[in-house]
Parts: structure tokens; sequence; C-alpha cells
């Protein structure tokens, strides 16, 4: 996984990010609830169009969660689906730093 690069258009742009930016930039950032799509980077789950607009730098409006969803899976990382309640205590867990 890391090193890897994806290079995609997106908001009417070329944009470019790599593995090694995601776990970086995801690292410190803030989240809300994951609903049902999430990715895990580093044994966390987190929502998968807040990510990749964190990690791109995009408009949650300029892409789908399909696109968040392929993009994440190119990168070399876990795409999942998780049901609302276990969603929830991941979050939690993951805000206590547990």
């Amino acid at each position: 996984m890391p090193g890897v690069e994806l290079v995609f258009t997106a908001g009417g742009r070329l944009n470019r990010v790599t593995s090694d930016e995601v776990v970086q930039k995801l690292r410190d950032a803030r989240f809300g609830v994951v609903r049902t799509h999430a990715v895990r980077v580093d044994g966390v789950l987190y929502p998968i169009k807040e990510a990749f607009a964190v990690v791109s730098g995009l408009d949650l409006l300029d892409f789908n969660t399909n696109q968040a969803r392929s993009w994440f899976r190119k990168l070399g990382f876990e795409v999942v689906r998780v049901d609302q309640s276990s969603a929830q205590l991941q979050s939690l867990d993951s805000s206590r730093g547990g």
C-alpha cells in the first residue's frame, strides 16, 4: 500500500492523491459518524465521503460514494459496509483514542 498513487478527474479538474497522503491527512482530521460506507485506515473506520474530501480537497458534492469507494480501493485501502450500531461504537472508540 505505501507509495500507491491515484490520478483521477473530479470537480472538473485533474487530481492526484497517494496512499501515504491518506494516512497522514486522516490522522489528525475530525469526522462525523460512519453511517453505511467506511474506509479502514490504520485500523480506524472513517466515513468514506468525508475522508475522501479531506484527503483530496474536493467538495463533498463533487463526487459520489461509489467513486470514493473505488478510489480508496485503488489506493489499497479496505472499504467496508457497516451497520449503524457498530459504526457508532467505532466512532466513539476512535474519538477516545481506543
